[in-house]
């Protein structure tokens, strides 16, 4: 009878430091980034969630907010004051409908303080040189919107003009700090985006989240395959097969 015992292929498992050291720093990180993913959509769910309810709740007297809370996100508010025509701010790199532009950022001054009313989106015009026009009534109104917090890291202002005669100003980002020292009194810590029918208002575009959920989920199967190719690479060259 034919022995098919020698046929057998045989392997040894051969130890590589440098090739273990390297699967076993980056396994753990591929895999805490796919995790991290799973963990940032169930984030979005859960932003999109308070997004819908709120857009259905009551709108508040933004006078009786307690600004000092974290659950601020989305809460709709009115408020009756005076635009700040003058003095108003250029969010840069805006785009809506694949043009580029600004959101511009105008104070609204009421009897219980100053909110900072981001009025929606303005198209950039002719040339950077060439800012648009900024005209908003002063008299007395009332607006309607929704606080804004935004996702992870608070805004930061990007540094003002030298010149601070010259409005309106193109930032990048917000810091209220600044804002505060530019207008000599204290603004309220949030961003109020107007609603599309609230005076004031130029074009909307908001959205609750900036990334679908999906798009996280896409991620994180990226990541759990990239961690497995490279367990599969450190078995197959670390089994050696046995020379007869």
């Amino acid at each position: 009878m034919r022995n098919t015992g020698n046929n057998k292929r045989q392997y040894q498992f051969k130890f590589d430091w440098r090739m273990t050291l390297f699967t076993f720093l980056f396994l753990p990180l591929l895999l805490n980034l796919g995790y991290w993913q799973l963990d940032r959509e169930q984030q979005k769910i859960t932003a999109e969630n308070v997004y819908e309810q709120r857009m259905k709740d009551p709108s508040v007297d933004a006078a009786t907010i307690d600004w000092n809370t974290n659950d601020l996100n989305w809460v709709s508010i009115h408020a009756t004051g005076r635009f700040d025509k003058e003095r108003q701010w250029l969010l840069d790199n805006r785009i809506h409908n694949s043009v580029v532009g600004y959101e511009v950022v105008t104070p609204f001054y009421t009897d219980d303080g100053i909110l900072l009313v981001n009025r929606g989106w303005i198209a950039q015009g002719v040339s950077r040189q060439h800012l648009p026009s900024l005209d908003v009534s002063e008299d007395e109104a009332v607006i309607s919107g929704h606080v804004y917090v935004p996702d992870g890291a608070l805004m930061v202002l990007g540094e003002e003009e030298s010149n601070t005669d010259i409005w309106p100003k193109v930032i990048q980002k917000i810091d209220f700090q600044n804002i505060n020292d530019v207008l000599g009194e204290r603004v309220r810590p949030h961003l109020i985006r107007l609603d599309e029918n609230s005076t004031g208002v130029l074009q909307t575009n908001w959205s609750a989240i900036n990334m679908r959920p999906e798009v996280h989920r896409a991620y994180a199967v990226q990541w759990f395959i990239m961690a497995l190719v490279l367990f599969v690479l450190y078995l197959l060259f670390s089994f050696k097969k046995l020379e007869r």
